[in-house]
């Protein structure tokens, strides 16, 4: 079940619960920022209602990770041609 929960400065905390929707996940990178965008395809929703997550990162925040993370993974990772 795919669900983002994020708190905020001012300490509140917002959830998008994706129950079992189908969703889609579109990755833009450039030079500074990695953002990941997430939306539920609801077809029944008006577009004002539509569920969706976007997230913005710092390129180097992001990649300092992925590179953590492939050092613990135990299984080798294989690019897709």
């Amino acid at each position: 079940m795919t669900h983002v929960i994020i708190r905020g400065n001012n300490g509140r905390r917002h959830e998008v619960d994706f129950e079992d929707a189908e969703v889609t996940v579109e990755v833009f990178v450039n030079e500074r920022c990695v953002e990941l965008v997430i939306e539920a395809l609801d077809e029944d929703r008006p577009l004002q209602k539509k569920r969706f997550a976007l997230v913005n990162l710092p390129r180097a925040d992001f990649d300092r990770a992925m590179a953590e993370a492939a050092r613990q993974c135990k299984y080798s990772i294989k690019a897709v041609e």
